[in-house]
């Protein structure tokens, strides 16, 4: 009998799944809803449901259910839910996914983290923001707390959700904690029942458990739950389209740069130290060592259009679509080469990069200085190129709070706020501009 029982371990963190599976594993179909959950297809389901929606707490369910889908592979339950939303909302990818017919699929969400490695193990809460806002929603995370007050502003959330038709709520959840097999899970929630405070799950792994209610407060304990790759709860996402804008088409960072790329945190940490020490009196060479000390840092990691894909499919069989990216691409190209960064940089899209970088006004002065100039150019760019360069600050951010730096073991260093960096002893000049090759 053991022998023939399923020998998995999970190591899951808000929607990430790594199995291994004994060959003599049974297989299954479905797996049955625990107490906890009332099945939405039963009786009390559909009563639960008419009731929701003679209350108006259920608008959002068409929408969400025009565009139910199951995940295609079993860490994508957080890509899944977010090409549902995406579909739901109504959000024109610009891109073809089978000619000529423009429309989501998980294949085109790689502008954060790389396919190859959610499928490995899916998805964190920040990497799915990231991702959101990348395909032009209004992303809003909110991390789970047991406290009262908590519940009250998630069932507000929840509310104001399913009362509309274009906001959209997914939650973030540890499966165990609803009596269910599994742990991190992304879902959209589809409707509300006030009397019972019960809310309906759209599971969109629904070859294991079919949509289901389940008490609000029950759910909050399962968006308790830590997830071991941040170190925070799980929790919330309140998603809706951000009108008159449109996904990143020209530049960004290669796919490779994800939470374990200790390469791109490690330059973001040598870029930080050099924006601590004092600017050079000259304005000329502190403008292109600046620029430079950008370059050798983030130059491996900057990504132009001319290196992603555009299926030929595309171009033949949309042939409007694909004038019109081309015609963006090239203003927005154009824009970015009239910088005063684009004369140092080989690449426009360095330079982009440095256009975008979320300067933090008053981390020092050198920081100031090129923060200050880069929004003089904000300021001078057309409708296409700021919504290109907004998107790109979202995604630089994401990144850097996602990405993890090498563990350095220093018994002897305290833990201080820098004001100068490093290298920069009292009584001396600082040293970083030796390492910027010239």
């Amino acid at each position: 009998m053991m022998q023939n029982k399923l020998q998995r371990t999970f190591a899951c963190s808000a929607g990430r799944t790594n199995f291994k599976m004994s060959v003599t594993a049974k297989n299954f179909y479905r797996r049955p809803l625990p107490e906890t959950c009332v099945e939405f297809s039963s009786e009390l389901g559909k009563k639960l449901f008419t009731e929701a929606l003679l209350q108006g707490s259920a608008n959002i369910y068409f929408k969400l259910a025009s565009q139910f889908r199951t995940q295609d592979e079993p860490a994508y339950c957080g890509l899944s839910t977010l090409v549902m939303v995406l579909n739901a909302l109504e959000v024109d990818p610009e891109k073809v996914w089978k000619a000529p017919w423009r429309f989501y699929h998980e294949s085109m969400l790689d502008c954060c983290v790389p396919l190859e490695n959610i499928k490995k193990s899916g998805i964190n809460l920040q990497q799915f923001s990231c991702l959101a806002t990348c395909n032009r929603l209004r992303s809003s995370v909110s991390y789970g707390e047991t406290t009262p007050e908590f519940l009250k502003k998630f069932r507000a959330s929840l509310v104001n959700s399913v009362k509309s038709d274009d906001q959209v709520l997914v939650a973030s959840y540890d499966r165990s904690v609803l009596g269910q097999t599994g742990t991190g899970h992304f879902s959209p929630l589809a409707a509300y029942h006030a009397d019972s405070d019960q809310v309906l799950i759209m599971d969109v792994a629904r070859f294991k458990y079919p949509p289901h209610w389940v008490k609000l407060e029950t759910l909050q304990k399962a968006l308790c739950s830590v997830d071991i790759s941040t170190k925070k709860p799980r929790g919330f996402v309140e998603l809706e389209l951000r009108k008159g804008t449109r996904p990143l088409i020209m530049y960004g960072l290669k796919a490779y740069v994800n939470v374990n790329d200790s390469d791109f945190a490690t330059s973001v940490i040598s870029w930080n130290e050099f924006l601590l020490c004092d600017p050079l009196e000259n304005e000329e060479e502190e403008f292109q060592l600046c620029c430079r000390k950008f370059g050798q840092c983030f130059a491996p990691h900057a990504l132009c259009c001319t290196q992603k894909t555009f299926d030929a499919d595309q171009k033949n069989s949309c042939v409007e679509c694909s004038n019109e990216h081309s015609d963006a691409c090239k203003l927005i190209c154009a824009e970015i080469r009239r910088t005063r960064f684009a004369e140092v940089f080989s690449s426009s899209a360095v330079a982009a990069l440095l256009v975008a970088w979320p300067f933090k006004h008053g981390y020092s002065e050198r920081s100031d200085r090129i923060g200050d100039l880069t929004e003089k150019y904000k300021k001078e760019f057309s409708a296409e190129t700021i919504n290109e360069m907004d998107q790109l600050t979202t995604q630089i951010r994401t990144l850097i709070c996602c990405s993890k730096p090498p563990v350095i073991i220093n018994v002897n260093k305290t833990e201080t706020t820098n004001n100068k960096c490093s290298k920069n002893k009292i009584g001396e000049t600082c040293a970083c501009s030796n390492d910027v090759h010239l």
